[in-house]
C-alpha cells in the first residue's frame, strides 16, 4: 500500500499567502513522511477573460487568495512543477458541482452584493463561479411551487415528545426584520395555547436518529392571533437559567400557518453556519436553510449572555471544520424562520445543459495542460447546501427528456436521478475520452456514504440530491482506471468533534458497510486501484487515524491511503516565512508510516 496527500488550496491561503517557498515546503513534507502521491483541488483558470477562470480565491475568507495567485499563478500549474522536482506524481481533483459556496451575505449588510448579484433567502451569495453568475438558470432547481403571501397567522411549536415543559406562550418573544439584518423586537407578548397531538410523520436528526415516530403523541405551543408581515422571524424565549426541555430539530418544530388555516412555505436558521460564524442576529443576521435543520435544538434555552461569549465561543478557532455541525456550537435559545423557499441550489450547476458539461470538460483540458498525471473526478461540494435537497433537481432540460422518455404527469424522482444520471454519465465519458487520449488516468470518488438507496441526512448533506450516480456502470464500462473511496460524512460528521470515542466513522465499521464492500469487491475484480481517503482533522484522535492507516494496509482490497488534508498537518502563518506544523502529525505520520514499511519489507 501507498501513501498519498491531499491538498486543498483554499483553505492553506486562509492562514497566508503560498509562495513559491512555502509551496516547495509542502511538497518536502509530503515527499518526507513517505508519500507518492499528491491530490490538489483544482477551482478554475485565473486568467479574468478565460470562460474557465474561477473566483474563489477572492471570496471574503480566503484572506491571503490573491496575493497567492499573485506569487504563483494558477495553483495547479506551480504545484505540477514542484511535485514533479520532487519525483512526487500529482493528480488533479475535480468537483464539477462545485460553483461557489451555498452561504449569504445578509441582505441588510453592508457586504450585501460584494460578491455576487444572485441570492438566496437571507442575502446574496458570497461566492459564485463566473460561469454561473451569467447563467444563474443553469444552478439545480427546485420543484415548482406556488407563493403564498398571507400574513403569518399562527406559528406552531412542536417538541419531540408530549413530556412536561416548562415553556410557554408567555415565554416567548417575536423579533423580525426585513431585510435579515439588525432584527427587532415585536412590541408584544405571545398569546396561544399548549396541546397534546399526534405527530404527522416520522422525524430522524442529521445522524438517522428516530426523534419522534409517526403517530406518537408530541406537546404543541400555538401561537395565536398573529399578523406578521416581515419576511423574516425570530422566536426567542425570556429564561435566563435553567435548562432548556423543548427540544426537537428545527424541520421538526416549525410550521408556520397563513390565512384559511393554511401552512405557509419557509425556512429555518439558529445561530449557526458554515461561513460568516456564529449569526448575532440581533447585529448581523442569520443563515437560512443550510442543513443545520436537522441538528436538534432546545427552544427553551438561555440565549442572552450579558458577557457576550456566547457570541464569540468559536471566533478564531483555527479547526477547519464546522464547531457547530459537529455539535459544539449548535446553540438553542432561538430560532429563525424566513419566508419561502429557495428555488436554486445557491452555487451547484445542473449536469443537464450542454454548457454546463463543456465547462467540466474544459476544466478537465486546463488540468491536462497544466501537466497532471491523472484526472480524479469528485461528487461533493460546497454549493448544493440545504435542509431539503430531495426537492431539487427539477431542472426543464431534465423534465423535457423525462417526458420524453416517459410522457406527462407526476415526475417519478427514481427516474428523474436516472436522467441526470445519464447526463452527468455522459460527462464521465467524455473526460475518459480526453484523459486516456494524452495517456494520463482517471480515476473517479466513489462516495460510499452518498452513493445508496437509503441514507441518512448527514450522508447526503454537501452532494446533489436526485442524481443517480452510475458508479458501477463507469467502473463495468471501463470508463476508469483507479478509484478513491469515501465513506466520510461531508466535513467529516459522522461522530460529533471532540467526542471521546468514534462510532459510526470508525474504519472498521465503514469497511463493514455494504455499499463500501460492494465498491471495494467490483474494483478489486476490474483490477482497479483504491484509494482510501481518510480524514485527518474529523472526530477520532490521532491515535486512531495512525491505526487506520495499519488496517487500511492490512485489508488488501486498498491500494493506497490518502491523507485528507494537508491543511490539517501544517498551516501558514502571517508571523513567519514557512509552515507551521499542526501538532504532531507530521511526526507521528513519518514515524508510522516508516515502521510498516520496515515491517512489510522484513524477511520471514
Amino acid at each position: 500500500m501507498k501513501l498519498s496527500v491531499t491538498v486543498d488550496i483554499p483553505d492553506d491561503f486562509t492562514k497566508g499567502p503560498i509562495n513559491a517557498a512555502r509551496l516547495a515546503q509542502m511538497m518536502a513534507t509530503i515527499d518526507d513522511i513517505g508519500a507518492t502521491r499528491v491530490h490538489w483541488l483544482y477551482y478554475g483558470e485565473v486568467d479574468p477573460e478565460d470562460p474557465r477562470r474561477g473566483n474563489i480565491w477572492d471570496c471574503y475568507w480566503a484572506h491571503h487568495g490573491k496575493q497567492t495567485i499573485a506569487e504563483l499563478g494558477e495553483p495547479l500549474q506551480a504545484a505540477v512543477k514542484e511535485a514533479k522536482a520532487r519525483g512526487l506524481e500529482i493528480y488533479g481533483v475535480l468537483k464539477p458541482y462545485n460553483g461557489g459556496l451555498a452561504g449569504s451575505f445578509p441582505a441588510g449588510s453592508p457586504e450585501a452584493g460584494s460578491a455576487s448579484q444572485h441570492s438566496r433567502i437571507g442575502g446574496t451569495i458570497v461566492q459564485l463561479i463566473p460561469f454561473l453568475e451569467a447563467h444563474p438558470e443553469m444552478r439545480v432547481q427546485r420543484k415548482p411551487f406556488a407563493a403564498n403571501p398571507s400574513p403569518i397567522r399562527e406559528i406552531r411549536l412542536t417538541k419531540s415528545n408530549d413530556s412536561e415543559t416548562r415553556l410557554r406562550p408567555e415565554h416567548l418573544r417575536i423579533w423580525v426584520s426585513a431585510d435579515n439584518y439588525q432584527y427587532r423586537p415585536l412590541d408584544i407578548i405571545p398569546t396561544g395555547n399548549v396541546s397534546v397531538k399526534s405527530a404527522p410523520r416520522d422525524v430522524r436528526d442529521y445522524h438517522g436518529n428516530l426523534i419522534t415516530a409517526k403517530g406518537a403523541p408530541v406537546r404543541v405551543i400555538t401561537l395565536t392571533n398573529l399578523a406578521i408581515t416581515d419576511p423574516y422571524v425570530v422566536i426567542t424565549n425570556t429564561f435566563t437559567e435553567g435548562t432548556g426541555d423543548f427540544r426537537h430539530t428545527p424541520q421538526g418544530m416549525v410550521e408556520v400557518i397563513g390565512d384559511n388555516a393554511e401552512p405557509l412555505d419557509c425556512v429555518l436558521a439558529t445561530h449557526a453556519s458554515l461561513w460568516i460564524k456564529p449569526r448575532d442576529f440581533r447585529t448581523y443576521g442569520l443563515e437560512f436553510d443550510q442543513g443545520y435543520g436537522h441538528l436538534p435544538i432546545a427552544l427553551d434555552e438561555p440565549w442572552q449572555d450579558p458577557t457576550g461569549d456566547r457570541w464569540t465561543h468559536f471566533k478564531g478557532s483555527d479547526e477547519f471544520a464546522d464547531e457547530a455541525i459537529f455539535g459544539r456550537g449548535q446553540a438553542g435559545g432561538f430560532i429563525g424562520i424566513a419566508r419561502g423557499k429557495n428555488e436554486f441550489h445557491a452555487a451547484t450547476p445542473c449536469e443537464a445543459y450542454p454548457e454546463v458539461r463543456e465547462l467540466w470538460v474544459g476544466w478537465v483540458q486546463a488540468m491536462l495542460d497544466a501537466g497532471v498525471d491523472g484526472v480524479d473526478l469528485r461528487i461533493s461540494a460546497h454549493g448544493s447546501l440545504s435542509d431539503e435537497p430531495e426537492a431539487y433537481g427539477w431542472n426543464p432540460p431534465v423534465l423535457a427528456e423525462y417526458i420524453e422518455q416517459h410522457g406527462s404527469g407526476p415526475v417519478d424522482p427514481g427516474k428523474l436521478a436516472t436522467i441526470r444520471g445519464d447526463f452527468y454519465t455522459e460527462f464521465v465519458r467524455a473526460a475518459s475520452t480526453l484523459v486516456r487520449a494524452r495517456g494520463k488516468k482517471l480515476q473517479v470518488h466513489l462516495h460510499a456514504e452518498a452513493f445508496r438507496s437509503s441514507r441518512v441526512f448527514g450522508q447526503q448533506h454537501g452532494m446533489p440530491d436526485n442524481v443517480e450516480f452510475q458508479w458501477r456502470r463507469w467502473l463495468e464500462e471501463g470508463l476508469v482506471d483507479e478509484v478513491q473511496l469515501r465513506t466520510s460524512w461531508f466535513e467529516a460528521a459522522e461522530d460529533p468533534l471532540g467526542a471521546k470515542e468514534t462510532s459510526l466513522s470508525k474504519l472498521t465499521n465503514a469497511l463493514a458497510d455494504p455499499v463500501a464492500g460492494e465498491m471495494l469487491d467490483l474494483a478489486n475484480q476490474l483490477n482497479l486501484p483504491v484509494t482510501l481517503n481518510r480524514y485527518i482533522g474529523r472526530a477520532a484522535g490521532l491515535p486512531e487515524y495512525l491505526d487506520d492507516i495499519e488496517t487500511a494496509r492490512r485489508d488488501g482490497r486498498i491500494a493506497r491511503f490518502d491523507v485528507y488534508e494537508f491543511f490539517d498537518l501544517a498551516q501558514c502563518s502571517t508571523d513567519q516565512p514557512g509552515l507551521v506544523p499542526k501538532g504532531d502529525r507530521i511526526a507521528a505520520l513519518k514515524s508510522r508510516w516508516q515502521k510498516l514499511q520496515a515491517e512489510s519489507t522484513r524477511p520471514t
